[in-house]
């Protein structure tokens, strides 16, 4: 197809139009919070509208949303590189099932929730402080032995029917797009996978398929499925017997698809390189240096009066997470949560352009608004009065009695943390996204309105040369209008 020369000026002034806009802040990042800060207002509202609603005023346009609030325990935060009393911005409610349960009484920043997958998290930001850039696009057999291609020649090459694990590369797996299962094992701090006594999942004999015969065909389960403890008694020898044979889900590097599989690896990887166990990692990589005190792998074995622990959940709660610290074993808090978020906004332990590099996505999903990076949940959120676009950088840990997210907005260099608990374990899901959701429809709008209100008072104005016999000035304003880049 030729095109004429009026056709190739009229794409060429299309295209300059899509381009206009670059990625990134339209606005120098806010830097006032409290007192008459629109975000301080804003985040004031948000409290508002939740006493209102655990106080019986159920008439507001949320009530519908917050169906069953009063039994959830949680906990919201804002932080900002630029101001630290965005950590004030807080809000804490606590269940009576928690408030009558062997833990903390009356939850507030310090009080220590199980984060789930949000464990993931820390698991690719100490990879990035122990890794080198070869090593992330390494293969993961050269870090784990028993993935070596020596010892998988006896598998085969079929990459129909077999992992091609020499094609894994450690940054595939902390991308979630190595294409390897979800699952292995069943993970305390994540989706319970046993078939037969998971709630969630039916009797597959109600399905028309046969019975499971363990005494028979010990292959058609998978051995950390059948030890006494399947959290304590799997070692990496029986993970790796229920891994090694699994069919892909997908070839590495074709879409990213969710995966716990991928950070327990990880983590053995982790624990290999730097010749510790994954669970002194951690402190030594980043709970220490950020001074995260309330930040652990195990919890101890007694004073619970710190931790939130719903009822019924003592168990659950207080178990070691075994190989799956790394996929969704930690714990923190409110306050400690925002010492992690400002330190990757302001690149206190990896260097600015690495953390630049960190904070872009690897692949799109198939939802036009998410993107997947490494391993951060984007969300793209449409202002409603420019349509100018803010990427969310999120974690989202859900894992029994436990759903939490740690959401970053690099282009304001702030973020929130949504920590929260509750024995309903379908019902604490949705009510826990249901308040990030709040959070971000309320405080984005007012995030973007501070950080333009305190640009034009910054900037805006006449400048005249002080060249002398140099007539000349310029005048900066504010184009506050839905066009405007």
């Amino acid at each position: 197809m030729r095109l004429s020369s009026l056709n190739f000026i009229a794409i060429l002034l299309i295209s300059a139009a899509v381009n206009a806009n670059f990625l990134g802040p339209r606005f120098s990042p806010p830097t006032h919070f409290t007192g008459d800060s629109l975000v301080a207002t804003s985040w004031k509202n948000l409290g508002s509208n939740l006493d209102a609603y655990l106080q019986g005023n159920r008439q507001g346009v949320e009530s519908s949303l917050l169906e069953g609030l009063e039994n959830l325990t949680f906990s919201l935060g804002m932080f900002s590189v630029h101001d630290s009393a965005a950590e004030t911005l807080q809000y804490h409610y606590t269940s009576k099932e928690v408030a009558n349960g062997k833990g903390a009484k009356e939850v507030d920043g310090n009080s220590i929730y199980r984060v789930a997958s949000v464990s993931k998290l820390f698991s690719v930001y100490a990879g990035m402080l122990v890794f080198s850039d070869e090593q992330w696009n390494q293969p993961i057999t050269d870090f784990v032995p028993r993935l070596s291609k020596s010892t998988l020649d006896k598998i085969t090459t079929d990459s129909i029917h077999h992992i091609q694990w020499e094609d894994v590369t450690l940054r595939a797996l902390a991308s979630q797009i190595a294409g390897i299962p979800r699952d292995a094992q069943p993970v305390l701090s994540d989706i319970a996978l046993d078939p037969v006594t998971y709630l969630g999942v039916p009797d597959p004999t109600s399905l028309g398929l046969p019975p499971l015969d363990l005494v028979n065909d010990p292959s058609s389960i998978a051995p950390c499925l059948i030890v006494s403890d399947p959290v304590n008694d799997c070692t990496a020898d029986l993970y790796f017997e229920g891994t090694e044979q699994r069919l892909p889900v997908f070839q590495s590097w074709t879409t990213p698809a969710y995966t716990n599989n991928g950070f327990i690896l990880l983590g053995i990887a982790l624990a290999n390189i730097t010749g510790k166990p994954i669970a002194q990692v951690y402190p030594d990589t980043i709970f220490d240096p950020l001074g995260m005190k309330d930040s652990r792998s195990n919890p101890p074995e007694s004073e619970w009066s710190q931790y939130v622990i719903p009822a019924g959940g003592e168990a659950g709660w207080s178990a070691p997470g075994g190989i799956s610290i790394s996929s969704g074993g930690l714990l923190s808090s409110l306050n400690d949560m925002a010492k992690f978020g400002t330190a990757i906004l302001n690149h206190t332990l990896l260097p600015e352009h690495k953390t630049r590099q960190w904070l872009k996505p690897i692949s799109h999903s198939a939802q036009f608004e998410f993107s997947v990076g490494t391993p951060w949940e984007i969300y793209r959120y449409k202002h409603a009065d420019t349509g100018a676009i803010t990427d969310i950088y999120t974690k989202l840990g859900d894992s029994g009695n436990y759903t939490g997210f740690l959401c970053l907005v690099p282009d304001y260099d702030a973020g929130f943390t949504v920590l929260s608990a509750g024995s309903n374990v379908t019902q604490k899901s949705v009510l826990a996204s249901t308040i990030a959701d709040l959070i971000t429809t309320t405080i984005l709008p007012a995030l973007e309105a501070q950080a333009a209100m305190e640009t034009e008072n910054n900037f805006a104005g006449i400048y005249t040369s002080t060249i002398s016999g140099l007539n000349s000035s310029m005048t900066i304003s504010y184009n506050n209008t839905p066009a405007a880049p």
